[in-house]
């Protein structure tokens, strides 16, 4: 199994991918790796391996989970947070593809971008999740997440925020 940046040769498998975030009509996550940001694969691949995102001002790595050439899932992984990311989003966001839910992928995700982090320098991690996805919070739970106080959306969209303390 990888946990790597994608690379041009990677188009086919990333396709694939895509393909059933689209079919089961899906938000991807995390966001930044949805190819309607980009006016083709070769765009996602250099704006990703520039480590650019939707906020400039905060670097980012974003690394593909693979696994028998097959991509499993994704993390955005955010060396630092800005005001917004302490609110939403925090250090990591991340997704699995439909058919591998509930597999045990979103802990090994989680995992490895935890301790991404920790070589970078991140001692303490801040995860989000919406209020509703239990999945997601018992993938952070299970990574050593303490929840600490929610935040609330301006449309009314509760954040469950946790802090991991990474060794």
């Amino acid at each position: 199994m990888e946990f790597r940046e994608l690379t041009m040769g990677d188009e086919m498998m990333y396709c694939d991918y895509m393909r059933e975030w689209i079919d089961h009509d899906e938000k991807v996550v995390p966001e930044i790796t949805n190819i309607t940001k980009y006016n083709n694969f070769e765009d996602l691949v250099h704006e990703l391996e520039d480590n650019k995102s939707h906020d400039a001002s905060v670097d980012n790595t974003t690394l593909f989970l693979i696994d028998d050439d097959e991509i499993i899932g994704a993390a955005n992984i955010r060396h630092n947070l800005n005001e917004q990311l302490k609110t939403v989003g925090g250090h990591v966001g991340y997704g699995i593809r439909k058919k591998h839910r509930g597999k045990g992928f979103g802990n090994k995700l989680l995992k490895k971008s935890l301790d991404y982090l920790s070589r970078i320098g991140v001692q303490e991690a801040l995860i989000t999740c919406e209020k509703e996805n239990n999945a997601s919070a018992a993938v952070i739970k299970h990574n050593g997440g303490e929840e600490i106080e929610a935040s609330t959306l301006e449309d009314g969209t509760v954040i469950r925020r946790f802090q991991i303390e990474i060794a």
